[in-house]
């Protein structure tokens, strides 16, 4: 097996604490409708309200074992299409993305995973382009690597990170540097088969000054989750997600100061339904 790609270090902590397709704090109202067709083309209405606007975008995707196409056209009328190609060679993966009609907009990704590394790059399709690189190689679950972005006009590395993880049975640790003088620490503990820890140390090297934040996960009976989330600024963070019924599932957040109880709280609401 490949080692993990570098953006997957600390993924079980980062999401724990931020959430991914699932379990994620958002602070919006978001709908989420989704159906496909007999022939595997999936189709995608989501819509965020935000204090007095709401925003909406139309997906459509379809993929097999050897390719997948994705477009999405938001309200401001333009469309991102992106493709990619599996397997051109064994391990290899390459994709074309844009947005219609911002003619800048073009890259190309090729990835490689192989027993031993995983290589990623993405290049953007213009006269002076931008590069971003990521690599990895890792054994027996310890995994190291570090990702560069390069870009050509100004002859220049903008932006670094390297990173160590390693990934057990029942935890996860990650150690990040960044060029932003910035070190990372992240770790999730699986106590038990339906509650989860994690938490998140962020050292300030140039300023001296660190911030964290600690949060739990727990799977309650009939399929349900809660979080409670943290962190160094007393902001607790609270969820709850619950699948109503087969491919219908309902997130309710809230944020709320401890050290400050008149500070106004926050409350978001999701409904994802799949037809």
């Amino acid at each position: 097996m490949a080692p993990a790609a570098f953006s997957s270090l600390g993924t079980n902590a980062k999401d724990l604490l931020y959430g991914s397709k699932v379990g994620k704090f958002q602070y919006d109202k978001v709908l989420n409708l989704s159906s496909r067709t007999a022939d595997g083309v999936e189709f995608t209405v989501n819509a965020v309200a935000t204090d007095n606007r709401l925003d909406m975008v139309l997906k459509g995707a379809y993929a097999t074992d050897k390719y997948s196409v994705l477009a999405a056209l938001g309200q401001s009328g333009k469309l991102s299409v992106a493709t990619s190609v599996k397997e051109l060679a064994p391990g290899l993966t390459v994709g074309v993305s844009g947005t219609v009609p911002d003619t800048d907009s073009g890259k190309l990704s090729v990835e490689y995973a192989h027993a031993h590394a995983t290589i990623k790059s993405i290049v953007s399709l213009t006269a002076a382009p931008k590069v971003d690189f990521a690599a990895t190689t890792g054994v027996e679950g310890v995994t190291l690597g570090g990702e560069a972005s390069y870009d050509t006009s100004k002859s220049a590395i903008t932006k670094w990170s390297l990173g160590v993880g390693y990934t057990a049975i029942d935890y996860q640790v990650a150690l990040l540097l960044s060029d932003k003088n910035a070190a990372t620490a992240l770790i999730a503990h699986k106590v038990t088969a339906d509650t989860t820890l994690g938490a998140e140390v962020v050292r300030d090297l140039a300023n001296g000054t660190t911030t964290f934040a600690t949060g739990l996960s727990k799977q309650l009976d009939g399929g349900a989750m809660t979080k409670l989330k943290l962190n160094n600024s007393g902001i607790v963070s609270v969820l709850y997600e619950q699948e109503l019924k087969a491919r219908t599932r309902m997130t309710i957040s809230g944020q709320f100061s401890a050290l400050n109880l008149e500070q106004k709280p926050r409350f978001g609401f999701g409904y994802d339904i799949k037809y």
